[in-house]
């Protein structure tokens, strides 16, 4: 990238959009990040729905806590303690 940063300080146009290029793709990167998070909370939501939906008032705080260790589980890789 060093090239590029000689070339583009004798360009002022090349140097902008170098920068443009470098922003959006910062902007995008992070949106994308974002919108997979919050689909995901979305996605675990529901499981838990789910999974509560049939339970009885004393068993949900069993069933609650049980997905919430699967969650667990699959963000470190399948290993549950």
């Amino acid at each position: 990238m060093g090239e590029f940063v000689g070339v583009a300080t004798g360009h002022p146009l090349l140097a902008l959009a170098l920068l443009l290029i470098t922003a959006v793709r910062g902007v995008l990167r992070r949106w994308i990040s974002h919108r997979t998070a919050v689909r995901h909370d979305v996605e675990a939501t529901r499981r838990v729905q789910l999974a509560v939906g049939g339970t009885g008032s004393t068993e949900r705080a069993a069933v609650v806590r049980a997905c919430a260790e699967l969650e667990a589980a699959s963000h470190l890789g399948g290993h549950c303690g």
